[in-house]
């Protein structure tokens, strides 16, 4: 088909490219502008991963001191059971016998 038959397609594409060529254009400065943009965003996404990671360093050394707290709770109560042992056998008259026999 020869273009002489489609003469409106032939001028709808030469009438677009000028179009296109504009919104190529126009495209291109928001695609420029969308890093800068987004670069407030990445910087305050930084700062919050680096928050977080030190709020869980933070949270990870105060379970570990909940940790080492709760045993000396446990060896203290261990202590207090055996000298209320030890105590109670005083009292009655009965010798008292020594830790872990």
């Amino acid at each position: 088909m020869p273009f002489s038959c489609v003469p409106g397609l032939l001028t709808l594409g030469l009438l677009s490219l000028p179009a296109l060529a504009a919104g190529t254009q126009a495209a291109a400065p928001r695609v420029a502008a969308a890093p800068a943009a987004s670069s407030p965003l990445q910087q305050q996404l930084s700062r919050d991963k680096s928050r977080v990671a030190r709020l869980q360093q933070g949270v990870a050394e105060q379970e570990s001191r909940s940790r080492q707290a709760a045993a000396r709770l446990q060896q203290q109560d261990s202590t207090i059971a055996e000298l209320k042992k030890q105590l109670q056998a005083v009292q009655s008259g009965q010798r008292p016998s020594p830790a872990g026999q």
